[in-house]
């Protein structure tokens, strides 16, 4: 990676120790930089501390030790309101679980968003069309989700992510809840917008199979990073 360019993450002797009758340190000083445009999956065994590594790196959560950098501002002296902005314009968020509200339609999931930052309703319709046409559900618009597959369902979320034009986009296991034909076309999906947006992917996943197609493989272990590898065969795409 150039010396040149400025992380867009970076993590800090980043430690998380969740409390209570069996403390449990989920992050051991870790040290981490991500850079615009990278391709990364954050691999390991369940417990690792792959999934805190993400919250942290989402800013959904606070470390009880180190400091999180974001465009390089530290994370713990951004107020509320900041927090919620970043997460809102910068930061994109792809779940297992998919997190669309059942009882409304397609458009207005991928939509909310978009209320939330009070864009105007002419330019809400506008950006949802288009985010629509680009995973290809369109013809989706007003099916409830009760009524899409995984793999739609799936695909609505990463509209309903892309709507801000976010910098970073966050999959947490995206192929978990998904056969694996489905898992694999939302893969490569993926894979395919950071390399047309320049957007920072960072997956999360047990998968092997999802972290050999990206760029950098980092492992977790213990709450530590047990390797952080540039995956050579996949330079440049392939």
């Amino acid at each position: 990676m150039p010396t040149h360019e400025e992380p867009v993450l970076q993590m800090q002797d980043v430690s998380m120790e969740y409390k209570g009758e069996s403390p449990c340190l989920a992050l051991d000083k870790v040290n981490l930089k991500i850079f615009p445009g990278e391709l990364i999956s954050i691999a390991g065994p369940s417990g690792s501390g792959k999934s805190t590594m993400l919250h942290m790196l989402g800013c959904l959560d606070k470390p009880t030790g180190g400091e999180i950098f974001l465009d390089g501002r530290p994370v713990s002296r951004m107020n509320d309101n900041e927090l919620a902005d970043a997460r809102l314009y910068k930061i994109g968020f792809v779940a297992q679980a998919f997190n669309l509200a059942p009882t409304l339609d397609v458009f207005k999931n991928v939509e909310l968003p978009l209320i939330i930052r009070e864009v105007e309703a002419k330019a809400r319709k506008k950006i949802v069309e288009k985010n629509l046409s680009v995973v290809d559900l369109s013809d989706k618009a007003r099916s409830m989700p009760s009524q899409l597959s995984g793999g739609q369902k799936q695909r609505v979320a990463i509209a309903r992510a892309l709507v801000n034009e976010p910098k970073i986009l966050l999959a947490d296991e995206p192929t978990g809840n998904l056969d694996s034909k489905s898992g694999a076309d939302i893969i490569r999906f993926i894979i395919d917008l950071c390399k047309s947006r320049g957007i920072t992917v960072i997956f999360v996943t047990h998968d092997t199979k999802i972290a050999t197609q990206t760029n950098r493989i980092i492992r977790m272990l213990d709450g530590r990073i047990e390797s952080d590898v540039q995956n050579k065969r996949k330079e440049g795409g392939g």
